[in-house]
């Protein structure tokens, strides 16, 4: 038996068969699911009836193609627009922006007081940060964490665009003048 390089767009007898038992094209029924409706690779691929890879997964060693390279199907990419990151680089500190250290988890509340291990009560800091936070001498050091955590649980709630010592200015202004007589 002589084997035949599929032609891109044209499909396998296996594509035909899943077709057959979907009873719509592949393409819509890719279309509609993976693409519109956001569903993960396993569960496109269970719906098939196939496994995932033979889907998903083309291999240069062994120079298979995936059913999304032969029929020329669009992938979907997972990007946050708000979140532009032009480079993989290594994260810096939230607090003094250093790079090139190992970042440690810090907890605003302490675990032992209730803190939760969400985004809302951790900071990635550098060693030294993470130890003037604990230590809570430095004033000025806490109100620009304090400033870097309120800027973003209320960017998060509202998609506002300013800079955390803006926003902190502002609720200082709020709470000082409701206390005011």
């Amino acid at each position: 038996m002589v084997y035949t390089r599929t032609k891109p767009g044209q499909k396998t007898r296996r594509m035909w068969e899943v077709e057959a038992n979907l009873g719509r094209t592949l393409e819509d029924d890719y279309r509609e699911f993976y693409i519109e409706k956001k569903w993960g690779q396993k569960r496109l691929a269970d719906r098939w009836g196939v496994k995932r890879n033979l889907i998903f997964e083309s291999s240069k060693r062994n120079r298979s193609r995936s059913w999304v390279e032969m029929l020329g199907l669009s992938v979907r990419r997972e990007t946050d627009p708000q979140v532009s990151s032009p480079s993989r680089s290594k994260p810096s500190c939230e607090a003094c922006s250093e790079d090139g250290v190992p970042l440690e988890r810090a907890h605003w509340k302490e675990a032992k007081q209730g803190g939760l291990a969400s985004l809302d009560n951790i900071l990635l800091l550098c060693p030294n940060c993470h130890t003037k936070l604990d230590r809570g001498v430095d004033h000025a050091f806490i109100e620009k964490v304090r400033a870097i955590l309120l800027h973003r649980s209320v960017s998060k709630l509202l998609g506002t665009r300013c800079r955390p010592e803006q926003l902190l200015f502002l609720c200082q202004e709020v709470l000082s003048t409701r206390n005011a007589p």
